[in-house]
């Protein structure tokens, strides 16, 4: 067993284990000759109470996709306020209150106090999951949209050389060395929204086939055809501009 293990084990099994038997045998050796529900009350709860927290130190040292590393800190406080505010009630309830109120108001508010830690907790927890699946869908988004704009960044390089064997010149008052700078700038703006409609990604992929096919085309044409296809690729790339701002619209919000 290694030697994080062997930490692990200890804090998570030795240590409340230890925690809860010396609590009990406490409880037994201060306990009062007359022995009244609010002691066994009492017992129960505080070894409940450090199982949260036990349970919460374990929880911190599990991996899981579907919850954030800011839940754990967020349930962390929520853990300790439950439980000063538990022992807080145990000690004012038995050093002052047990004279005065009943020991059924004293369960009340216990309970009053577990289900308000149980549904906060739980509404945070399905809030936190929510918002990771977000995040992560946002992020596998980008990921992929990085790879559109990697490919057409590679179409474009390939196609500025093409243009050098090839002779072909575009004259624009831009900074633009080829046609293909325009469709590269507008793909390079798009935002990871797009990919969430399955319609843009296809259509998204036929552009870049659709571009692929054109350098090919260009690449193998003659010079006697060369400035036709040419004018194909500028036919193109203001189709697939005006189709990338209607995408855009489409998929915003």
């Amino acid at each position: 067993m290694s030697n994080n293990k062997k930490i692990n084990f200890f804090s998570g099994v030795i240590m409340p284990i230890a925690v809860a038997v010396t609590t009990i045998v406490l409880f037994f050796l201060f306990k009062p000759i007359e022995t009244e529900s609010l002691f066994y009350i009492n017992l129960c709860y505080t070894v409940f109470l450090e199982a949260v927290f036990f349970g919460y130190i374990n929880v911190l040292h599990t991996k899981t996709k579907d919850l954030s590393k800011a839940f754990f800190a967020i349930m962390g406080i929520y853990c300790l306020y439950y439980v000063i505010a538990s022992f807080v009630w145990i000690l004012l309830y038995s050093l002052l209150l047990s004279h005065f109120t009943t020991v059924k108001l004293y369960v009340a508010v216990i309970i009053i106090l577990t289900i308000l830690w149980i549904i906060v907790s739980s509404l945070t927890a399905q809030t936190d999951s929510n918002f990771k699946q977000k995040t992560d869908a946002l992020k596998d988004a980008g990921q992929s949209l990085n790879f559109y704009k990697q490919k057409i960044i590679l179409l474009s390089s390939r196609y500025e050389k093409l243009c050098a064997e090839k002779g072909l010149k575009y004259e624009t008052d831009s900074s633009n060395r080829t046609v293909l700078d325009r469709l590269t700038g507008k793909i390079s703006f798009l935002t990871p929204n797009v990919l969430r409609n399955e319609t843009a990604v296809a259509q998204l992929t036929a552009l870049l086939n659709k571009c692929e096919s054109l350098i090919d085309e260009t690449e193998s044409a003659p010079e006697t055809t060369v400035a036709e296809v040419q004018k194909k690729m500028q036919r193109f790339v203001d189709n697939a501009v005006a189709e990338l701002d209607m995408l855009k619209n489409l998929t915003r919000g």
